[in-house]
């Protein structure tokens, strides 16, 4: 059986919190999980077409990839928010700070290195995600 990692309740203490095992293959987070993987791959394609700087939408982006590292347990560094944001890293950075202040995400300090800092979404983010996950996914299947 194919276990996926998910953090659904985060604690607010700032200090890394090691991914456990709350989701099996059975469950509906791994569609959720594709299909935000899949919407970030189009919005690439996008991207190609009409150029980023026209159409970007940086803290979208860095959600989506959060939710998807969220469920499979992967850490997503400060730097790897700021690449899948597509965006400069000034840029990135600014809205990181302002989803923070928003309560979207927080920063964690890497336990064995504090070098690193991860971004982690909170409850709130990650329920407002998965629930628009669910909309498109209705949306598409009932057009």
């Amino acid at each position: 059986m194919t276990q996926f990692y998910c953090l659904i309740l985060v604690p607010e203490t700032g200090e890394a919190t090691p991914p456990q095992p709350l989701l099996d293959a059975n469950e509906p987070w791994k569609a959720r999980a594709e299909a935000a993987s899949r919407y970030l791959k189009l919005r690439s394609q996008r991207d190609a077409i009409a150029g980023p700087s026209l159409l970007s939408d940086p803290a979208w982006d860095m959600l989506l990839d959060l939710f998807v590292g969220h469920i499979t347990g992967r850490d997503v560094s400060v730097t790897s928010a700021c690449v899948a944001s597509r965006r400069p890293a000034t840029t990135s950075l600014r809205y990181i700070e302002r989803m923070a202040k928003q309560g979207l995400i927080r920063r964690e300090k890497d336990c064995n290195d504090n070098r690193k800092v991860y971004l982690r979404m909170t409850e709130k983010a990650f329920r407002a995600v998965a629930k628009w996950i669910d909309a498109l996914r209705d949306e598409l299947i009932t057009a």
